[in-house]
């Protein structure tokens, strides 16, 4: 057996990768990062953290890849002021609470999926959408001459529902100002199968503006704000955390926020902050609950039902570009959580 100088051979990362991982290399620099590591320790620990590794060992009891919901999504708030439900969450009365396979199948998740333009599929994405629209549309505030502030909004047919009902919308990004900013006002929030270009145009506006710097916006009287996965573009759940709270100085008293973002359903404790994904914990979530009741403002009710579907203990290991029901990186299984708050007043 030819070994490198790195202690690892070339012919244990071919066998880690039949055995550990069920397949062949991706390409030569994934073989390559897997012969530089130190030692078999080092590369046994490394194969853990493939989806295929994990798809193996998620479905070893059930014989597909499974999920099961840990004690830390079973316990009661200790935050005072903050009211702690555990009961199979839906969309009729939304409040702060988990992305579960029962709510696809409401009338109220078909409803706002069709008025956006789409087809009501299981999709996370599109249940992001829907439960900030319910939260909005439940406390009155999808109304003509209501207005809406979007934070580092991207594609999001938010925007288009909104504004098809006669609501005023600001939405701010960053990087887009000017000619650009009109353009980017344009290609992500205009969405034709929600709302005619004549009230878009009329409704929607664009401004370049970092989300940690909506305290500039205090006193702008905005009826509702909302955010979709603000902590996985601004790189870290404690950005994030800082950009909602400040994000309450643009709202009326008693208007409401609604940020929509990924959830870690595995750990209390151990969590990822990458570029591209942050998985907030409920700790991060009640941390800023904390902060915010103690402030004046309340928290609608935390809901840390996770669903009792089949759909909901199904795991899928390998990564995708749309984020699944229940998703896996790595060690971590995630899903999507909506945080609600209404504002002192």
């Amino acid at each position: 057996m030819s070994v490198t100088g790195s202690g690892v051979s070339k012919e244990a990362v071919e066998w880690g990768f039949r055995l550990l991982a069920g397949r062949t290399p991706v390409n030569k620099d994934e073989f390559n990062a897997f012969l530089a590591l130190p030692d078999l320790d080092a590369m046994r620990r490394a194969f853990t953290n493939i989806g295929g590794f994990h798809a193996f060992f998620d479905s070893a009891m059930t014989g597909a890849p499974t999920w099961r919901a840990p004690l830390f999504l079973l316990r009661p708030s200790e935050v005072q002021g903050l009211e702690w439900r555990f009961q199979p969450p839906d969309l009729d009365n939304p409040v702060s609470q988990l992305c579960t396979a029962a709510q696809y199948a409401e009338p109220t998740y078909a409803e706002i999926v069709e008025a956006m333009g789409m087809y009501p599929a299981p999709s996370r994405v599109l249940w992001e959408q829907a439960w900030i629209i319910s939260v909005i549309a439940t406390a009155g505030l999808i109304a003509p001459g209501k207005r809406g502030l979007g934070i580092e909004t991207a594609h999001e047919r938010i925007a288009a529902v909104a504004a098809a009902r006669g609501v005023g919308i600001q939405a701010i990004g960053r990087g887009v100002a000017g000619t650009h900013g009109a353009e980017a006002r344009r290609t992500q929030l205009f969405h034709p199968e929600a709302v005619d270009l004549q009230n878009f145009d009329a409704l929607v506006r664009f401004e370049s503006l970092e989300p940690g710097e909506t305290g500039r916006l205090a006193g702008s009287e905005f009826d509702f704000v909302w955010s979709v996965n603000l902590p996985a573009r601004l790189g870290s759940v404690e950005a994030a955390m800082q950009a909602f709270e400040t994000a309450m100085a643009a709202l009326r008293p008693g208007g409401v926020a609604a940020h929509a973002f990924t959830f870690n359903l595995t750990s209390d404790e151990t969590t990822w902050e990458f570029p591209d994904l942050v998985i907030v914990r409920r700790r991060d979530v009640e941390a800023l609950a904390a902060r915010l009741i103690a402030a004046g403002h309340s928290v609608l009710p935390l809901n840390t039902h996770p669903g009792h579907a089949p759909e909901d203990e199904r795991v899928k290991s390998e990564p995708g570009n749309t984020p699944e029901h229940r998703q896996r990186h790595g060690l971590l299984v995630s899903t999507s959580f909506g945080l609600a708050i209404r504002k002192a007043g």
